[in-house]
C-alpha cells in the first residue's frame, strides 16, 4: 500500500514551495509525509552559497570551533574555499543538509502533516528520490521546477525531469 507522501528539497525556493505544498497535501489527506534530502555532490553551487547567507546560515557554520577557517569569511563560498580539507568541506555540507531538513521539517509541521519521516541521501539526485520513493512506500511525489543545478532547463529541472519519466506514481511539480 502507497500510504505516503514524499517530497524533495534542496532549500531553493521551488524546494520550499515543493515542501509547503505536500505538507498541506499531507495535512488535508491524512497521509505520511516523507521529506527527503540528497547531499551536494563535490562543490557548493553558487545558488546554494546565496541560499546559506541569505537564510544566515553562515554565522551557524563560522562559529563552530572544529573549523579553521576564520570566521570572518564575506560570503559561505569563500567559507567553504577556506576550509582546510576533506572532512572539513564535507562537514559543511553536512550542516548545510541538516539546516534544510530541519527547516523543511518544521515547515511541514507548522503546516499541520503528521508522522513526518526524514530521508537523506548522497549521490545522483533523481536516483535517490527515486530510491526514496520506492523505500517510504509513497504514492505521490512532490517536486519543485527546478533546484539549485548549475544548468537550468528552459521549462523543468533536469531531477525533475528525470524522476517524471522514471516512475509511475502521481508526480506533482510545483512551481
Amino acid at each position: 500500500m502507497q500510504d505516503r507522501i514524499i517530497v524533495a528539497t534542496d532549500g531553493s525556493d521551488h524546494g520550499v514551495r515543493a515542501v509547503n505544498f505536500a505538507a498541506t497535501l499531507s495535512a488535508k489527506l491524512g497521509l505520511g509525509l516523507s521529506i527527503v534530502h540528497v547531499d551536494l555532490h563535490e562543490r557548493l553551487s553558487h545558488e546554494l552559497a546565496r541560499l546559506v547567507e541569505s537564510e544566515y546560515m553562515l554565522e551557524h557554520l563560522s562559529g563552530l570551533d572544529s573549523f579553521s577557517a576564520v570566521p570572518s569569511a564575506a560570503n559561505l563560498w569563500e567559507f567553504y574555499d577556506s576550509t582546510q580539507g576533506e572532512i572539513e568541506r564535507f562537514r559543511v555540507i553536512e550542516i548545510i543538509s541538516e539546516q534544510v531538513l530541519e527547516r523543511a521539517r518544521a515547515a511541514a509541521k507548522a503546516t499541520g502533516a503528521t508522522d513526518i519521516r526524514i530521508v537523506r541521501g548522497s549521490g545522483d539526485y533523481a536516483d535517490e528520490i527515486l530510491d526514496a520513493v520506492e523505500a517510504e512506500r509513497a504514492g505521490i511525489i512532490v517536486l519543485g521546477r527546478r533546484g539549485l543545478g548549475r544548468l537550468r532547463e528552459i521549462l523543468l529541472g533536469s531531477v525533475t525531469q528525470k524522476v517524471l519519466h522514471a516512475t509511475d506514481r502521481t508526480v506533482v511539480v510545483v512551481q
